[in-house]
């Protein structure tokens, strides 16, 4: 399975905010500009991010996002469900096919993406975060 594009921004400032002063926010501006990423669709990705609990947006002069969790309490097959459209590895519906009741292909996939999703949830932001994130992007911009 390929996650979106979608999928993979929230993963990105999922780790950008691990990495980041736990008290202090960030804004979504500095992050586009860190990751060198759209600003309008990491907006939709912070949005969809918050409704989700992942994070907590606050408006204003003063405002920015931060985590809502700690990074053990985000599993990562939990940010694929609160982001991913669907699951389904197979659309049998559109267009219609016409093997739909003989075929034994999408017991197979559906299985299989549940074993994805299974061993996403065995891992937690923490696994992947990068505690040295701002050295490293430091660096890479010299």
């Amino acid at each position: 399975m390929q996650l979106t594009r979608h999928t993979d921004y929230a993963f990105r400032v999922l780790i950008y905010l691990s990495s980041t002063d736990k008290e202090g926010l960030c804004t979504v501006g500095e992050i586009a500009e860190a990751l060198e990423v759209s600003l309008n669709h990491l907006t939709k990705v912070v949005q969809q991010l918050g409704k989700a609990g992942f994070i907590v947006t606050l408006r204003g002069k003063y405002g920015g996002i931060r985590l809502a969790r700690s990074e053990q309490e985000i599993s990562l097959g939990s940010v694929v469900r609160a982001m991913e459209a669907t699951l389904d590895p197979v659309n049998c519906s559109q267009p219609l096919c016409r093997l739909k009741l003989s075929c034994r292909l999408k017991p197979i996939l559906n299985r299989a993406m549940e074993s994805f999703i299974d061993t996403l949830d065995e891992y937690t932001l923490e696994d992947i975060s990068q505690k040295e994130f701002n050295n490293i992007l430091a660096f890479q911009l010299d």
